[in-house]
């Protein structure tokens, strides 16, 4: 048996993010913002932001700050 994740019409997930939404990304996560208020303030799901966080991680364009994942 093979696992897909997100593989789940309940979860809805929108993967695309415009400009703006990582320019305001990458400007909360720099100021220490928890992964639950950046979704909040760009109306999106947390699951949604954790992975845009995993994403640029992996990719190198955020370092490991302060106040860790879950921010202020």
């Amino acid at each position: 048996m093979e696992y897909h994740l997100f593989e789940d019409e309940k979860l809805e997930l929108d993967l695309l993010f415009s400009d703006r939404e990582l320019r305001d990304f990458l400007e909360l996560w720099s100021a220490g913002i928890s992964m639950r208020n950046i979704a909040t303030k760009l109306k999106r799901r947390p699951s949604e932001i954790a992975l845009l966080v995993f994403d640029h991680a992996e990719r190198g364009l955020i370092k490991a700050r302060g106040t860790g994942i879950y921010g202020l």
